[in-house]
């Protein structure tokens, strides 16, 4: 029987066209306020979901707070996957997760909680607002929940000074990572 194709109704704005494209294990994206940012990583999460071929995948959404990852993403991922409906893709609303047909899952949560992300595994990994989460965050819990699966990580946000944030930043620019980090920049609103 002949699996139907689907067809995601999404197409990227011209800056994060090389983003989709991309081998790197870790990304870092810092652009402006509604640059497309978030939307554009929905798609990413959702795409992995549904073309993993590995069992039970997981992907993740987190931002500084869940309620904040429900108010900016929810809505988001919830329109991207309403298509694939039809296939067999369920939402489950009071748990901020969406189940894909061949097993694999997007989930919203927040870092005001590290507690709570303990003893997951990750496939890949949106970190939006990297520079309001405490480091340990990525340190002691993403990372090692990406470790064993050799999942991915995209941090996203806007400039907030220099903190962690930056410092990843400097660090995806340097030609030494340029095989395992990626960064990216959107200089203009609708572009």
């Amino acid at each position: 029987m002949q699996r139907p194709e689907f067809v995601v109704d999404y197409a990227p704005r011209r800056q994060f066209e090389a983003f989709h494209d991309r081998r790197q294990r870790f990304a870092c994206i810092v652009t402006h306020r509604r640059a497309g940012k978030t939307v554009a990583c929905i798609y990413d999460l959702q795409r992995a979901a549904v073309s993993s071929e590995r069992l039970r995948s997981r992907y993740a959404y987190l931002s500084p707070f869940l309620k904040q990852s429900k108010t900016v993403a929810w809505d988001y991922l919830r329109s991207a996957m309403a298509p694939l409906r039809r296939l067999g893709a369920t939402v489950h609303e009071s748990e901020l997760r969406v189940d894909y047909p061949k097993g694999g899952q997007v989930r919203l949560y927040g870092a005001d909680n590290p507690d709570a992300l303990r003893g997951i595994y990750l496939d890949g990994i949106v970190l939006d607002e990297y520079a309001d989460m405490d480091p340990r965050v990525w340190s002691e819990i993403i990372r090692p929940a990406l470790a064993d699966r050799g999942g991915w990580a995209v941090f996203i946000g806007t400039p907030k000074g220099r903190n962690a944030f930056f410092e990843l930043w400097r660090r995806a620019q340097s030609e030494a990572n340029a095989r395992s980090r990626r960064r990216w920049s959107a200089p203009t609103t609708g572009s």
